[in-house]
């Protein structure tokens, strides 16, 4: 299987000391607390950090799940299946002629599959990524929408607000002002996954067609995309995304 990008964690704090240093001189209740009341955990690893975790109670009983960072998932996941996008792709290509049409029936559709995950996916890196890296106490005055904190970024300011203005002003440089022709192609990939999202019917008749998606699907540059996303990000983190 390729590898998949080095996992991030929400928050991961290094420290000198170990978790039995920290307790050996701490007497635990003997009661378990009541964990409904608590729906954050931490856990020390071996090499000495303290990982954001959360907690779920499956039959009353706590599960400790380190949260990752979702970015990075999102990104992982488009990675993962790219080789199947350009391989059924290829084989579709191959199989010109009309007579080929029962072969590329299934072929079409596992291509398409893949190829709407990897959209959605990829893109949804990107928006995570945008909001995990607003500050807490940042402010963005928008033109139509007033004054905006953070909460009111993440929920209503437009990618393009953010890709623009928003990101650029946290960061002091611009992604799109200095790499414009990679860009393009991640404004292709937003095209396209809104048009997946909220998919129309663009028939003019009584037979129902969404043609030109499809065909935007065979023709767009995915490992493109992929690098250039992992470019956008890594601009303004460095090394957020470290291998693929």
């Amino acid at each position: 299987m390729k590898k998949l990008p080095n996992r991030k964690y929400v928050n991961k704090i290094k420290v000198d000391w170990s978790y039995e240093d920290l307790i050996k001189d701490i007497k635990l209740p003997k009661n378990q607390p009541d964990l409904n009341n608590f729906d954050q955990a931490y856990y020390f690893t071996q090499d000495k950090n303290i990982v954001q975790g959360f907690l779920y109670l499956h039959n009353n009983r706590p599960v400790v799940i380190p949260e990752p960072e979702p970015s990075i998932l999102y990104f992982a996941n488009s990675s993962r299946i790219i080789g199947n996008i350009i391989n059924n792709r290829d084989e579709i290509f191959k199989l010109i002629g009309i007579e080929n049409v029962y072969k590329i029936d299934l072929l079409f559709s596992d291509f398409f599959l893949d190829a709407f995950n990897f959209v959605i996916n990829l893109f949804a890196s990107i928006e995570a990524f945008h909001n995990s890296v607003i500050p807490e106490e940042f402010t963005y005055r928008d033109k139509k929408k007033g004054l905006l904190n953070r909460e009111k970024i993440q929920r209503l300011a437009t990618h393009d607000v953010k890709a623009e203005s928003i990101i650029p002003l946290i960061f002091e440089k611009s992604f799109i002002k200095e790499n414009s022709d990679k860009y393009s192609v991640i404004s292709k990939l937003k095209g396209i996954r809104d048009n997946l999202v909220h998919t129309k019917n663009q028939s003019k008749n009584w037979a129902a067609s969404y043609r030109d998606i499809f065909r935007d699907m065979l023709s767009f540059d995915y490992e493109s995309a992929l690098k250039y996303t992992k470019d956008y990000m890594n601009y303004y983190k460095d090394n957020w995304i470290e291998n693929e």
